[in-house]
């Protein structure tokens, strides 16, 4: 959904009947900016959980119109479970025919916003939704925009993404001043907390997923280490752990999460691209496949381009990346496009021996050190920034690329 798209409000039902649905929908009709989302038949508890519509997931602000009535207890816990998926996004109305004092206590505690009795009057539910709508629109504080999830895939084994994930993340905080969140999502024996010299790994991006039911900020923070650029790292476990197969909806709710915590979220992916990897491809707002220009990764890259083109929504989010790049390159920029048949949106020049030394040192390489390398990081994370993917590369040469064909 792009920016243009996304509601200023978007307005849901809980446990509601059909004339409330009415009600809200009329209601959303007056308010501009503002659209009616739909309703959720059950309550949102931690064993209940709906998966939410990319709507609800994008808009700026939502309201959830809770009904009191059916039973106030899980109700309760709907109040306080959309509080902590939602945050400081979303406002939410209680409905009831009679609420008992006790109740509306703890609902406000809960973090209820308003109360409105039932049957439900469209003038007071509008005028409910116009001073949210105005509140929002002065609370400095208020989100204005979610942040973006970025993945990065390696053809192959040993190209380099992990490096250039840890540095464009790097960029982002020290140049940028992002709050940015960098996951390992490798299964085991990830490097991203080796080459940032960071320890204490005891717990993974699988731990997360499976705990995606009960995620709030307290949680999250058990998961996080800090680099002192004020990079916040999720590892990869430093021994042999089996895999969590995550639901799709288990992946959606964590990235529901992080993106209403951080500017951006680059995902670290295992090098093979396998059916589990398919939520974090549906998820991701840009992905990003890196390659280094030699006849393995490039037939690689050509197959992995391949699969994850086999959808609409995931081709427009590929990028190619030609890692290690040099002026005296056998292959050239031209061919690997048209073999890959796709076009390469960043070439990031050749560094292995500076690389190498701040691997060892564990410690990225520091965006003000002046190099070809640098230069063209800085220029990726500049297109993130802007939100912005057009080619950033080097000089095409004339060969022939013939072991693809």
């Amino acid at each position: 959904m792009s920016p243009q798209d996304r509601p200023n409000q978007a307005i849901f039902t809980v446990c509601t009947d059909d004339s409330v649905n009415e009600v809200a929908m009329a209601a959303a009709l007056k308010i501009s900016g503002a659209l009616f989302a739909g309703g959720f038949g059950d309550y949102i508890t931690a064993d209940r959980r709906p998966q939410f519509s990319p709507v609800l997931r994008n808009a700026i602000s939502c309201v959830a119109l809770v009904d009191f009535d059916p039973d106030p207890e899980l109700a309760l816990e709907t109040v306080e479970r959309l509080q902590q998926i939602f945050l400081s996004r979303i406002s939410i109305i209680g409905l009831g025919s009679q609420l008992d004092a006790g109740v509306l206590l703890r609902a406000v505690r809960n973090g209820c916003t308003e109360f409105l009795t039932k049957p439900l009057v469209q003038e007071e539910l509008t005028a409910a939704l116009n001073r949210f709508q105005t509140v929002r629109a002065i609370d400095p504080q208020a989100p204005s925009s979610l942040g973006r999830i970025i993945a990065f895939f390696g053809s192959k084994g040993g190209v380099g993404t992990t490096m250039l994930a840890v540095h464009i993340a790097t960029h982002l905080v020290r140049q940028h001043g992002k709050k940015v969140l960098l996951i390992d999502q490798k299964p085991q024996l990830g490097h991203v907390a080796l080459y940032l010299g960071l320890k204490d790994t005891q717990y993974h991006f699988d731990e997360l997923l499976r705990n995606a039911g009960r995620l709030d900020a307290e949680l999250l923070e058990g998961f996080l280490i800090r680099h002192r650029s004020g990079l916040h790292v999720i590892a990869s476990p430093e021994m042999a752990a089996g895999a969590h197969e995550a639901k799709p909806e288990e992946m959606a709710a964590v990235m529901d999460f992080l993106r209403r915590e951080y500017d951006y979220v680059l995902i670290d992916c295992p090098p093979i691209f396998q059916d589990r990897k398919a939520s974090v491809v549906e998820q991701a707002d840009e992905i990003y496949i890196v390659s280094t220009p030699d006849v393995a990764a490039l037939r690689d890259l050509a197959r992995l381009v391949e699969s994850i083109s086999l959808t609409e929504s995931a081709i427009a989010k590929l990028r190619v990346v030609v890692n290690r790049s040099t002026a005296t390159d056998s292959i050239t920029s031209e061919q690997i496009e048209k073999v890959v048949r796709f076009p390469i949106s960043v070439s990031v020049p050749n560094n292995y021996f500076e690389l190498l030394q701040a691997i060892n040192d564990g410690e990225p390489i520091a965006p003000q050190r002046r190099s070809e390398f640098n230069t063209s990081i800085a220029k990726w994370a500049n297109r993130l920034i802007g939100g912005m993917s057009a080619p950033v590369g080097t000089s095409a040469k004339k060969g022939l690329l013939s072991f693809l064909r």
